[in-house]
C-alpha cells in the first residue's frame, strides 16, 4: 500500500513509524480503520529530517486525532505495541533503531524528576 508515495511496511510489534522512505505500521491496526487512518495522517505529518523541533512539536505538543482511549485498547490487546514507547531498539532490517524525540522527552522527565527529588529533600 502507498499513500503520499511513501511504501507501508506491515510489521507486527509498536504501532507505527515514519523513516523517511517508508512508514512502518502495526499489522493488526487494519482491524481497527479509524485508529489506523488517524496514525497515517501523524505519520504522513512527519518531516524527513532527523531532527526537527516540528516532529517534536507534532508527537509531544500538538493534539493528535488519535483517540487515547482506542489506542491504550488496541496495545493491551496487542502486547508487543508497548515496544513503540521504547527510545531505541534492535530490529534485524534496520539494525539499531532510536527515536530522538523520545530520548529527549525521557531525558525531560528524569531531569523534571530528578529536580523535583532534589529540591523536596534540600528544602522539606
Amino acid at each position: 500500500m502507498t499513500l503520499n508515495k511513501l511504501p507501508i511496511v506491515e510489521i507486527d510489534r509498536g504501532i507505527a513509524n515514519n523513516f523517511g522512505t517508508y512508514i512502518e505500521i502495526n499489522k493488526h491496526l487494519r482491524k481497527y480503520p479509524n485508529l489506523l487512518n488517524h496514525i497515517l495522517e501523524h505519520e504522513f505529518s512527519h518531516t524527513n529530517k532527523l531532527v526537527s523541533f516540528e516532529d517534536f512539536k507534532l508527537d509531544f505538543i500538538q493534539p493528535s486525532k488519535v483517540n487515547s482511549f482506542e489506542m491504550f485498547k488496541f496495545m493491551i490487546k496487542h502486547p508487543k505495541s508497548f515496544t513503540q514507547l521504547l527510545p531505541f531498539y534492535w530490529t534485524r532490517k534496520n539494525g539499531f533503531v532510536y527515536d530522538f524525540n523520545l530520548i529527549v522527552m525521557y531525558l525531560i522527565m528524569v531531569f523534571v524528576f530528578t529536580l523535583t527529588i532534589y529540591l523536596g529533600g534540600k528544602y522539606l
